[in-house]
């Protein structure tokens, strides 16, 4: 597992293409092209996408520092690690206990399946299928800390404009 390395999502600069929705689904079917995708199966939901006042929103598992999924967990399927919560679906008996203790509504259960399904951070990947498939930066995988720091830079140098000092200014 990566170590505290995250997907993180910036809504400024959406356009709502739903290209990392569609990464993600493919990666899920195991395709590598769109002529790939098998015709009538469908793929799992590891993210959602909404939409606030015009603005798209991504949902995907927010990979909690202390996780109620994985404590609610009856299977062992759900297990807090550092850097996130791991999913194994072969041991998933699809009982929504997860589901039900999610704050972000990210786990759901598979159609037909008697299994959940959320995201996994594709962690065999280097960089993330959905995060590849994002042209505008939309999506990121950084380090927590280090993403932490880069916005807290923004909003002071925002604030600074605002208040109408220049970026010379002390």
């Amino acid at each position: 597992m990566k170590e505290d390395v995250r997907i993180f999502f910036r809504p400024e600069r959406c356009v709502g293409c739903l290209s990392c929705l569609l990464a993600c689904q493919m990666e899920a079917l195991g395709a590598s092209e769109i002529e790939g995708v098998p015709v009538g199966v469908k793929p799992d939901e590891r993210m959602m996408v909404t939409y606030h006042q015009g603005t798209p929103w991504l949902w995907k598992c927010q990979q909690c520092a202390s996780a109620p999924c994985a404590e609610a967990c009856i299977s062992g399927s759900l297990r807090q690690e550092p850097g996130g919560v791991s999913y194994d679906p072969k041991r998933c008996v699809g009982c929504g206990s997860c589901s039900l203790v999610c704050p972000f509504g990210m786990i759901r259960p598979l159609e037909g399946q008697d299994r959940m399904t959320k995201c996994n951070l594709c962690r065999e990947e280097a960089v993330p299928p959905c995060v590849r498939a994002c042209v505008t930066k939309a999506l990121v995988l950084e380090n927590s800390a280090r993403f932490a720091q880069t916005k807290r830079k923004a909003f002071a140098l925002e604030s600074r404009r605002q208040r109408g000092f220049r970026d010379d200014q002390p």
